[in-house]
């Protein structure tokens, strides 16, 4: 059985926050994720896309628990807001019993 595949709608501030928490652990734990993380964002936030605007980023469960823990590690006052969002769409994913059908459809599998 492959990883459950999550998508978590980021805004280019909040994905910039992510990459910040991302570069603060040892960048041999993290470069593959930032890698990734960056060509969705090129893709996604191609010009004419309002930077607030909420695109859809696409992570196995192993990558966001590793984002969720890089935000740990910044103050509560730059990530409690979105902590708080990615908490309601991990769970909103996780309580449907369809969501991991519909990530492997997303992700061609």
């Amino acid at each position: 059985m492959s990883a459950r595949m999550l998508v978590i709608h980021l805004s280019l501030q909040e994905g910039n926050l992510l990459l910040e928490a991302l570069a603060e652990l040892p960048f041999k734990s993290v470069f593959e994720l930032i890698g990734k993380l960056n060509q969705q964002a090129n893709e996604l936030f191609a010009p004419g896309i309002a930077p607030q605007e909420r695109q859809r980023f696409v992570f196995i469960e192993a990558e966001l628990s590793l984002a969720i823990k890089a935000l740990g590690n910044l103050p509560y006052h730059r990530v409690h807001a979105l902590l708080s969002g990615l908490h309601q769409q991990i769970q909103a994913q996780l309580s449907n019993p369809h969501s991991f059908a519909a990530s492997q459809e997303y992700a061609g599998l």
